[in-house]
């Protein structure tokens, strides 16, 4: 599979675990060629060690354009999302993002390396991030916010706060980004 450039798999509502995830993490290393992934683990046992193998596996994906991943309803926390925002942040040439918490156990801590990450994505184009129900607040918009001010490309903005902590600071630095 080294001359993959598209991948799909979807897991959504299964009995998948961490060790599933774990698993798939584990071998994105051996996709460099890869433009494209969509990862749906939503409602299933997956939690931060697996959102961390997959995460911490990005790094040789420099090819990746668009990255669409689900863990809505999951376990998943600070230390899946800090893991993938860590990662992002060295794909260049990526142009969209989706990235789906929503219901999931994510705060501030998460949100705010998904927000530092955004800010050396300079080709993308389209962006949607769902903290629906989360443990998000200020700290994390006002990351997210920051993040958005570099992005002279953006065409398409998506971000869901319902349902989280974030008042009129997060919502101060979200307009200041746009």
């Amino acid at each position: 599979l080294e001359l993959l450039q598209q991948i799909t798999l979807d897991f959504e509502s299964t009995r998948v675990s961490n060790d599933g995830a774990v698993a798939i993490g584990n071998n994105l290393q051996n996709l460099e060629q890869l433009q494209q992934i969509t990862l749906i683990f939503a409602y299933t046992q997956v939690g931060d060690t697996g959102a961390v193998a997959i995460g911490n596996n990005l790094q040789k994906l420099e090819q990746l354009q668009h990255i669409s991943w689900w863990f809505s309803g999951t376990q998943v926390g600070n230390d899946g999302a800090v893991a993938i925002g860590n990662n992002l942040q060295n794909l260049e040439l990526l142009q969209q993002i989706t990235l789906i918490f929503a219901y999931t156990q994510v705060g501030d801590t998460g949100a705010v390396a998904i927000g530092n990450s955004l800010q050396n994505l300079e080709q993308l184009l389209k962006i949607f991030l769902d903290f629906k129900d989360t443990q998000v607040g200020d700290a994390g918009a006002v990351a997210i916010g920051h993040g958005l001010q570099n992005l002279k490309l953006l065409q398409q903005i998506e971000l869901n706060f319902w349902i989280t902590r974030v008042g009129n600071d997060g919502t101060v630095a979200i307009g200041n980004g746009l």
